[in-house]
């Protein structure tokens, strides 16, 4: 039994750069939205997976008119994250424009130059 070596190699995956991209967040679903409710008033003594059987048998028997309410305040979490979301990059978009003019008043070279 001589020279029995077990090597081992690592390599980096490459990356593409489509997998460098951000992923965006699934928005929860109603039933997410209505388990996270119900988190509030879990009682701290009771595992997760008692919990998670209690809300989901609530959650079948929820009328029709309650998920419907739930439904609306989905809707709305939901318009609400969209429009922060556009709120913080219009906001993030201006204040680089308001920095480059800033820094301009400073320099003697004009706006454009600046940003280009």
């Amino acid at each position: 039994m001589g020279n029995n070596r077990i090597s081992f190699h690592f390599f980096e995956p490459e990356t593409s750069k489509g997998s460098e991209k951000k992923i965006r967040k699934r928005e929860p679903n109603m039933f997410i939205l209505y388990r996270k409710e119900m988190m509030r008033d879990k009682p701290y003594n009771m595992t997760m997976v008692r919990f998670s059987k209690l809300v989901s048998e609530k959650w079948k028997q929820l009328s029709e008119d309650e998920k419907t309410e739930l439904q609306r305040r989905y809707q709305i979490n939901r318009d609400q994250k969209s429009q922060n979301s556009v709120k913080k990059y219009v906001q993030r978009r201006f204040h680089t424009d308001t920095d480059q003019i800033s820094e301009s008043a400073n320099s003697n070279l004009s706006v454009t130059e600046q940003i280009n």
